[in-house]
């Protein structure tokens, strides 16, 4: 039988409201990383760059001009790591993050001339 027109008035009053999702300003693999209690033995590119706060794209660059050194030997071609304990510390030193922004911004600029030209 059809619910009598005041049970289906109390009914839609009394449902929840639709809820909003959940807004994240980083993504669920940062806040993860983030929030470990021990950092893994060897970081990757994109953790690596997670912990510096700029694009995955940006380490190669960093490391071809010295500024920062993946363990061991790894070929051009291959997957490099980075040690936790020198990332930490290069995120911490202002100078030394300073001279990875002055890099980055003139990796850019460069790219950026070649273009145009």
């Amino acid at each position: 039988m059809n619910a009598s027109i005041n049970e289906r008035v109390t009914a839609s009053l009394t449902a929840k409201p639709k809820e909003r999702p959940e807004i994240h300003l980083v993504s669920v693999h940062v806040r993860e990383l983030l929030n470990l209690r021990r950092l893994p033995g060897r970081l990757t590119v994109g953790q690596t760059a997670t912990f510096l706060n700029c694009g995955e794209h940006d380490i190669p660059v960093l490391v071809s001009r010295k500024l920062l050194t993946p363990l061991g030997h790894p070929a051009s071609s291959a997957q490099k790591y980075f040690s936790p304990v020198e990332v930490l510390e290069l995120a911490g030193d202002k100078q030394r993050m300073g001279q990875i922004c002055d890099a980055l911004y003139q990796h850019w600029q460069d790219k950026n001339a070649a273009r145009t030209r």
